[in-house]
């Protein structure tokens, strides 16, 4: 009977794990012909990146697992999403929605990746794992084992510091620990889906500021973490400590976890930062874009861009009828957002199918502006992989404000070449995410895709990192 009980439930675990595909199938040669389609024709950064363009090694993989029926939905999308993240763009995504996504799962905790460990820098108590904690293995398997077996291509670098194991982690239940005392074990980690963090967006990524004096008590240190670039946020915070920060002697600008966020976000700090007047367009230093106008996706932009516009046009019907005099204000609002839209709507109807082609930079209400009064006379940018997005925008701005700013740390994400996604749905629960504009420095090779924003002081991570904040420590004395 025993034997007989072990069959019956190895059948229901294979019915539970192969049943999806059975039930549901997926005609798996469009799904592939859709993807790898879009990423060779359409995806902006290519041409560029096509070293890691490796198609056939995902194709043997899934379809070897559907010939002998050992093929899950998950190990599908994990294929498709892991070949997408091959090619080292963090803008180029393969996803779905929460039918079967195994990225919906989160582990709490953060690592750091050395050549042959994995030092766990923060975990939630329910996980078992503690800071300091080494990973030796994940899923049985050495850290390097793993670089081997995925050819380094999906943690977005082949540098340990700048590796990003999130990814990979969301898929790990067992981890083969050692913890500070020597001692060792193996683990099982319970993955949460991602609905379930508790944690909100303002406790995950802070905007706070700090006041040190230096070891003497002579000078004062202003510091302010931006763990995300938030308008209101940062400009809250700056009117409330304005005068310390015109009275410091020195400014900190912690921009080492930035997200990104609001493209706007903090040039109120620039009166602070420069050395010399300039102008906004300057900062900005827009040298304008390249834009894949294929046709699909001139399709799928005016689709969008169309669409856009009924609502807005509809919004504004709604509004006047509501009001007889409706506001100037408001009406100027949707005047301007159509404006924009027909432009948009103009440009990919002039250049239908017509592949690369130069976009001049958009137009800017310029300013100059000016040095303030009274600022501190040294600015420090820290910087590390973690930063991405409008983050690098806004510490490369910072960077053109003249001597009195230095970047410190290790070098930013590099995600400014390729952006302006568009969305694909590829299957009805399968999206495929991906750039078709490209700055005009990644054209001319001048891009910061897989090297990031270099700083002027270059400090290495070590473990000691985890247990005090190295760097902020080295500009605070």
């Amino acid at each position: 009977m025993e034997l007989v009980e072990r069959v019956r439930k190895a059948r229901e675990y294979e019915e539970a794990l192969y049943g999806e595909l059975r039930d549901h199938p997926i005609d798996l040669d469009d799904l592939f012909d859709a993807v790898v389609k879009t990423i060779h024709y359409n995806y902006v950064g290519y041409e560029h990146k096509k070293q890691y363009f490796t198609p056939a090694e995902y194709h043997t993989y899934v379809f070897s697992h559907y010939r002998y029926g050992t093929l899950t939905v998950e190990m599908l999308v994990r294929s498709l999403h892991q070949f997408a993240g091959d090619m080292h763009d963090r803008h180029l995504t393969f996803y779905c929605d929460d039918w079967i996504d195994y990225r919906n799962l989160a582990a709490s905790y953060r690592v750091r990746a050395s050549k042959d460990v994995l030092y766990v820098t923060q975990a939630d108590p329910d996980t078992g794992l503690v800071p300091g904690d080494k990973i030796l293995k994940v899923q049985g398997m050495t850290p390097e084992k793993v670089r081997r077996l995925t050819r380094h291509n999906c943690f977005f670098s082949r540098e340990p510091e700048r590796e990003l194991w999130g990814g990979y982690l969301r898929m790990a239940q067992s981890l083969t620990v050692e913890h500070a005392d020597g001692s060792q074990e193996t683990m099982k980690i319970k993955l949460s889906p991602l609905a379930e963090q508790t944690l909100t967006i303002e406790e995950q990524y802070p905007v706070l500021f700090a006041m040190y004096p230096d070891s003497s008590g002579a000078s004062k240190t202003a510091y302010i973490r931006m763990e995300r670039m938030d308008t209101k946020a940062i400009n809250d915070l700056c009117a409330e400590h304005s005068s310390e920060l015109e009275n410091a002697d020195k400014l900190i600008l912690d921009l080492r976890r930035c997200i990104g966020g609001e493209e706007g976000a903090g040039w109120n700090l620039f009166p602070l930062l420069l050395d010399h007047e300039e102008k906004l367009s300057n900062l900005i230093a827009d040298e304008g874009s390249y834009v894949l106008c294929t046709r699909n996706n001139c399709d799928i932009r005016l689709s969008l861009l169309k669409s856009a516009r009924e609502q807005i046009i509809s919004s504004l019907e709604t509004e006047k009828a509501a009001r007889p005099e409706p506001d100037s204000e408001m009406l100027s609002s949707y005047q301007e957002q159509l404006a924009i839209i027909d432009d948009q709507i103009r440009f990919y109807k002039e250049n239908y199918a017509k592949g690369l082609i130069f976009a001049e930079p958009e137009p800017i209400e310029d300013e100059v502006l000016s040095p303030a009064a009274k600022a501190p006379g040294k600015i420090v940018i820290l910087l590390d992989t973690f930063c991405e997005n409008e983050g690098e925008q806004f510490a490369a701005m910072c960077r053109r404000c003249g001597s009195k700013v230095q970047i410190a740390g290790r070098p930013s994400m590099g995600t400014l070449d390729y952006y302006d996604p568009i969305r694909l749905k590829v299957h009805e629960h399968m999206i495929l995410s991906y750039p078709i504009r490209m700055t005009k420095a990644a054209f001319e090779g001048r891009g910061i895709s897989e090297k990031g924003i270099q700083p002027d002081i270059y400090i290495p991570w070590t473990p000691e990192e985890i247990e005090r904040d190295v760097i902020r420590g080295r500009f605070l004395d």
